[in-house]
């Protein structure tokens, strides 16, 4: 019987001074979210990248060569794959391409098995908005059609709450 007694008085003090720190120790969520660089043919729906834009792809790459990019998300789109196939062709990674629109799978891939991942996503001036959103609640302005330099950085804690940076990269955009 007392052998009991001190296996559960161990199992309860490992357990009550162990877990904290444990829990304390799981890895944040980073995501980079960006628009589609620069593109060449504005009136054409899946336009290529413009030089402009393949500069800002290649600016995009070196900003994040040290981030420990994981995962990276593009949409169907050519522009959003080409503005982070020099990230994804350093890094070794495949992107994975989903419907520019399927933001509630998007973010379900990232709380739920990207956890504790760096993760790139490259969208659109009307999509990463609602992709900033939910995944950390917070509203962003608009993206306007010649702005392509915004980059926001939302990290995700284990317990789901979320802090959000806004920043820019590459050329300055007007």
């Amino acid at each position: 019987m007392r052998y009991a007694s001190w296996i559960a008085a161990v199992s309860l003090f490992l357990f009550s001074h162990c877990a904290p720190r444990l829990a304390a120790q799981a890895p944040m969520t980073t995501v980079y979210v960006v628009r589609h660089a620069e593109k060449l043919e504005p009136a054409n729906p899946d336009s290529p990248l413009s030089p402009a834009g393949e500069e800002r792809a290649r600016a995009l790459a070196a900003l994040l060569a040290k981030a420990g990019v994981t995962r990276i998300y593009a949409t169907t789109k050519l522009r959003t794959q080409q503005t982070v196939a020099p990230l994804a062709a350093a890094r070794g990674i495949a992107p994975v391409v989903l419907d520019p629109f399927a933001t509630e799978d998007l973010v379900w891939r990232i709380r739920n098995e990207a956890k504790g991942e760096v993760v790139v996503v490259c969208g659109h001036s009307n999509t990463v908005p609602g992709i900033v959103n939910a995944l950390c609640g917070q509203d962003i302005d608009g993206i306007p059609e010649e702005v392509f330099d915004r980059l926001f950085k939302v990290v995700i804690t284990p317990e789901g709450g979320a802090a959000l940076e806004q920043s820019r990269y590459g050329a300055a955009a007007p």
